[in-house]
């Protein structure tokens, strides 16, 4: 395909990088790790003020798409700064805005590519500290870590809508949606009778 990621369909997504699930790589650690790194020299940890591994991947022993997600918090006065778009352009990542989740954000992927190489993919959601629904998933992947039950559940969940959404990734992130809420709800109860 000659087409850019951002001239991409969802329909062009889903052929191109339809959704299947990975056992657990406990190299997906050091790669966020060496990843994480190479943003803070890049961006500095006075812009990079912290950088979180969330998702499927950031959680022990549990089947995922093999992306890697980075939750990123930035100064509010860098939020779709170009000079950041740039350095993390240089690193190999594209910026996309994002809206649907709250207020827009800046998210920035890297390894995807139309011409059927293969790489490591990576998604860098990047924002503020006040975006509390991305910060939320901070309370779901630790109370994973910790609960094996639920995390068959997710686990279960995920497989058979993968199954059944491998080419639309909208429907595949729909179907979780009632589990993953229902568990970060438990998890920010769990968080403020134990804090």
């Amino acid at each position: 395909m000659n087409k850019k990621l951002n001239e991409l369909t969802l329909e062009d997504w889903g052929e191109l990088f339809p959704v299947r699930m990975y056992d657990y790589n406990s190299d997906w650690l050091r790669l966020f790790e060496l990843e994480k790194e190479s943003i803070e020299e890049v961006l500095t940890k006075d812009i990079a003020l912290r950088i979180e591994h969330i998702g499927s991947t950031s959680i022990p022993n549990l089947k995922s798409k093999d992306s890697i997600d980075l939750l990123i918090e930035i100064p509010e006065k860098y939020l779709f700064d170009e000079n950041i778009i740039s350095k993390m352009s240089a690193l190999g990542f594209h910026f996309f805005r994002q809206p649907g989740f709250g207020m827009d954000y800046m998210i920035f992927v890297k390894g995807f590519h139309t011409d059927g190489k293969k790489s490591q993919k990576f998604f860098a959601h990047m924002t503020i500290k006040d975006h509390s629904q991305l910060w939320e998933r901070i309370y779901f992947r630790d109370y994973l870590r910790n609960h094996p039950k639920d995390c068959e559940r997710y686990e279960n969940l995920k497989c058979d809508l993968a199954q059944k959404h491998s080419k639309n990734k909208i429907e595949y992130r729909i179907g979780k949606t009632d589990f993953v809420k229902e568990i970060t709800d438990r998890a920010k109860k769990s968080a403020l009778v134990n804090g």
